[in-house]
């Protein structure tokens, strides 16, 4: 069970880490939610769009690209096999290998998300003009590619 919303305000003296992985938690959820309409969760978003270029991908190599453990993604796969929004076959060259690829019902429903997570990120920016919101995307990718440089770190996932 899920506390309420604790208030919270970032003083100037507030750990930059700390700031960024409480407003990070609080977009995930707020994200997760705008997806709970559609019984998904946002990892099923990031396989969609993981797959959302229409080729075909190796399942393990997919997992890895969306930094989702193998044995995670067989599941997640699985409920999106059985909404017939992927499609998952061996490769014809090694049986070991499992192909994964959009369908054309994945593609819509990808875009079905993307307006809910639309309604999440117009919440998430309420206040901020487009250039604050185009700065605030420039500088999270600077945050994100200083954390995910540093040698010998996981790689980050996804989601």
């Amino acid at each position: 069970m899920r506390k309420g919303p604790a208030t919270w305000e970032a003083g100037a003296d507030e750990p930059l880490g700390f700031v960024i992985a409480s407003v990070g938690n609080a977009a995930a959820l707020a994200f997760e939610s705008a997806l709970a309409e559609e019984d998904l969760h946002p990892r099923h978003f990031a396989v969609l769009r993981g797959l959302r270029d229409g080729e075909e991908h190796a399942q393990q190599q997919l997992a890895s690209a969306l930094g989702i453990p193998a044995s995670r993604l067989v599941g997640l796969l699985s409920l999106l096999i059985e909404r017939g929004l992927v499609e998952r076959r061996e490769s014809p060259t090694d049986a070991r290998v499992k192909l994964v690829r959009l369908r054309e019902e994945g593609r819509a429903e990808l875009e079905k998300l993307i307006g809910l997570a639309g309604a999440s990120e117009r919440r998430l920016t309420a206040g901020l003009a487009a250039e604050d919101k185009a700065e605030l995307r420039r500088l999270l990718g600077i945050v994100h590619a200083n954390v995910a440089a540093e040698s010998g770190a996981r790689p980050a996932r996804v989601w």
